[in-house]
């Protein structure tokens, strides 16, 4: 669903020369809102979307207090603006249009800016396959290219969970930000696991990658082949603790405790960790 709201007119103090910093200008805003998907048929109110007349006063206000330079920086503050006052929005375009005073050089300059949302990811990775720890960095390498501001835990040896007739895994978890919803991470993850070798054939058995969605932003996720928050995430350590390197506060959205005090919960004989191997990024 598509939202286009034209031709909002803001005044502020915007440009880079001398005789632009002491006078307010008009600029024309057009917005262009892509929604998430809905059913707006059986949700058929003004609080299942965004209040047109609110988003304009909204933009009008936080235009008005700004003295930014470049249209540029403009754009993309209103755009970084809506996007995290309106969860409903998932990419934004803004456009602006300076009509140029004092006649200067041309009647007027355009500027477009366009931005998804990006949602905070948690991932967890294991290996026991042809030098573990090296598959867990290529793994990382690969979906750098869906993730972004990729923070990396600790990497730790563990005991191999349920089939205990293997060598031990190396484990790993990694938080970054995505602008694919949950099935496209999904999709993502199943063909990196695809492309490294991953074999399914044998439940908890020796794999060369695995890699687990733990938790996307604060939701509760439930589908056929995906769950999220991972229902066992809680009660294995080797998925709690190299989280913790990176941001023990992070909060379980649905036991709604700290995966740090999560780890504290789990007795010492179900905790699988045997030693830490390479110290977080």
């Amino acid at each position: 669903m598509q939202i286009k709201i034209e031709g909002v007119v803001c005044k502020t103090i915007i440009g880079c020369y001398e005789y632009e910093r002491n006078v307010f200008q008009d600029l024309i805003i057009d917005i262009i809102a892509h929604l998430n998907e809905h059913d707006w048929v059986t949700q058929d109110q003004l609080t299942e979307t965004v209040n047109y007349d609110e988003l304009i006063e909204f933009v009008k206000s936080i235009v008005a207090k700004t003295q930014y330079k470049l249209l540029e920086s403009l754009a993309q503050f209103i755009a970084n603006k809506l996007l995290t006052k309106y969860e409903i929005i998932k990419n934004i375009e803004i456009n602006i249009v300076k009509p140029a005073i004092c006649g200067v050089k041309a009647r007027e300059i355009k500027v477009s800016y366009f931005s998804k949302r990006q949602f905070k990811v948690a991932l967890a990775l294991g290996s026991n396959l042809d030098l573990p720890y090296k598959q867990l960095i290529c793994a990382i390498e690969l979906l750098n290219e869906c993730i972004t501001k990729i923070k990396i835990g600790g990497f730790y040896e563990t005991r191999p969970y349920g089939n205990t007739q293997q060598d031990n895994f190396y484990n790993t978890a990694i938080i970054g930000y995505t602008t694919l919803n949950p099935q496209e991470l999904l999709a993502k993850i199943i063909t990196i696991e695809k492309l490294m070798g991953k074999n399914k054939n044998i439940e908890n058995g020796a794999r060369v990658i695995d890699i687990d969605i733990i938790f996307y932003e604060n939701i509760n996720y439930v589908e056929q082949f995906l769950k999220i928050p991972h229902i066992g995430a809680h009660l294995r350590d080797f998925v709690l603790q190299p989280l913790i390197d990176i941001e023990p506060h992070l909060i379980h959205p649905i036991l709604n405790a700290t995966i740090a005090n999560l780890l504290k919960n789990i007795p010492d004989n179900e905790c699988f960790i045997i030693r830490s191997v390479l110290s977080k990024h």
